[in-house]
This record gives C-alpha cells, sequence and structure tokens, in this order.
C-alpha cells in the first residue's frame, strides 16, 4: 500500500509539474498597471503604453495571433518593445518583421535593443533597416508625443552591451525636458534611473527568472545572479516607478515554471 501511495504521489507531482510548465509557457495573460503621478500632463491621463518584452522566439497563435489579439484588445495608445526580440536561434527574421508591421497597425510603436540583438550585431542592424519605415527604434534619443497642446517623452537607450558609453547616455537622456517614459532593457540600473528622476522605466532582461518558486520568486536572473533584488513587477523611489516585464519567452534554458508569458499594460494617470 505504501509504495502504491508513493507512486500515486509521484504521478500527480509529476503531472503537476508538466502542467505548471505548459501554463508557464503557452498561458498568455496581461499584466496591468496604474500609475500616478503629480506632473504628468493632464491631456495624457489615461494614457495606455503596452510593452512587449523578450519574445524569444516564443509564438502564441498562429503567426502570434493570440499575442497580436490580446495586446490589440487593451486599446493601447502606443505600444513599446525593450528588447530581445531576436536572437542568434531567429530561423527567420523577416517573420519577426512581419509581426512588428501588425503591431504597428494596432498603435506607434517604439523599440529598443536588448543584449541578445547585440550578439548578432550585424545581422540586428539588417533587421532594423526592414522595420525603419513603422517602427522608431530609439538609440539615446528621445521621442516626443503631444496630445491637446501638451506633450509627454518616449526616451530609449541600447543595452550597454550594445553601448559601451550606456552610462553617459543614460546622463545626456537624464537631462530630460519634461514627464518621460524610458525604455531600457536592464531593470538593474534602477538606481541610477531614479537618480536621473525618470518617471516611468520599462525593462525587461531578467524573464522572471524563467523559473520562480512560491513565495521566494526568481532564483536566477541574468546580469544579477542568484535571487535577484530586481526580477520582475512594479518598483519604485521617488518619483520613479520601474516595471519589470516578465517577458514572453525564454533563453538558454528553454522553460519556464510558475512563470507565465506576460503582456504589459501601463496605465499613466494624473495624482
Amino acid at each position: 500500500m505504501r509504495k502504491k501511495a508513493a507512486g500515486i504521489i509521484a504521478a500527480f507531482i509529476l503531472v503537476a509539474i508538466i502542467a505548471e510548465l505548459l501554463v508557464s509557457k503557452y498561458a498568455l495573460h496581461v499584466q496591468r498597471y496604474d500609475l500616478a503621478y503629480d506632473n504628468l500632463p493632464a491631456s495624457f491621463d489615461g494614457y495606455r503604453i503596452a510593452q512587449i518584452s523578450d519574445l524569444h522566439n516564443a509564438v502564441f497563435g498562429k503567426d502570434n495571433s493570440e499575442l497580436l489579439e490580446v495586446t490589440a484588445k487593451e486599446n493601447p495608445d502606443i505600444i513599446v518593445f525593450t528588447g530581445d526580440l531576436i536572437d542568434d536561434e531567429t530561423e527567420n527574421p523577416d517573420e519577426i518583421a512581419a509581426l512588428l508591421k501588425k503591431f504597428s497597425e494596432i498603435a506607434p510603436c517604439f523599440y529598443v535593443t536588448g543584449n541578445h540583438e547585440a550578439e548578432i550585431y550585424r545581422e540586428y542592424f539588417a533587421f532594423e533597416k526592414s522595420i525603419r519605415s513603422y517602427i522608431k527604434t530609439l538609440h539615446t534619443e528621445s521621442y516626443k508625443i503631444e496630445k491637446d497642446g501638451e506633450k509627454i517623452y518616449i526616451a530609449g537607450i541600447d543595452d550597454p552591451v550594445f553601448n559601451p558609453q550606456f552610462d553617459e547616455d543614460l546622463a545626456k537622456l537624464g537631462e530630460k525636458k519634461g514627464f518621460t517614459v524610458l525604455l531600457s532593457h536592464r531593470p538593474e540600473y534602477f538606481p541610477q534611473y531614479a537618480e536621473y528622476g525618470f518617471e516611468t522605466v520599462l525593462t525587461g532582461h531578467t524573464h522572471g527568472g524563467q523559473i520562480r518558486l512560491p513565495f521566494i520568486g526568481a532564483i536566477l536572473t541574468p546580469s544579477q545572479g542568484w535571487f535577484p533584488e530586481y526580477d520582475s513587477g512594479l518598483y519604485s523611489e521617488g518619483n520613479t516607478n520601474m516595471i519589470i516585464s516578465k517577458g514572453l519567452g525564454a533563453s538558454v534554458i528553454p522553460i519556464r515554471f510558475h512563470n507565465m508569458p506576460e503582456v504589459v499594460l501601463v496605465q499613466l494617470k494624473v495624482k
């Protein structure tokens, strides 16, 4: 009886692990955040930003139709991509370019590079050229968005692997002219983002650790190592709010556990 019971328990655990792996790979969901600020221009109250991060060749529905549908349903004012859309395992960058074209039909799109774009440097610039007509890639620059005579800025910086002048370029962007949403692949620079006073910072890179444990969170992330300080979700300091997307795909180890792929939706509010 004891052996039979142990076998049943072992089988149950195995089924639960397999189910969790499948959910963590395919059960796409939307993670929503409302961020309120005293200095947000009134015209941008309720402004909606959809964030896509760390695709890493993940597919949700035929030609990523589910990913497009989920994003479109959130009715975003803009869509931002915070790195690692392509990597050295991307078999056909043209398919990703076609996907981005469809995203651009939902809302204006902005993109910053991640470390994996840097690792395929030559291929990346050919890819960027192919999407230039419908995706705005931000290389240490700010883009002004105007609405009813008021404005905010979308700023972007290349990943440090791509950009050895990351610290200097971040300082340049820190000389901002107004309310700024910063797109940056890396969350571990949060103290600097807060120091320069970026109101909203959207990042990725961690994949939420890929493997997460209940009550503990991420075990390991790139750049931060074991039990990282910044793994996913919202971090705040002063008037700066940083959101780390858990992303959509996986890197190095092709699994996610207790870690559903997500589209992030940020709604800016006037406090």
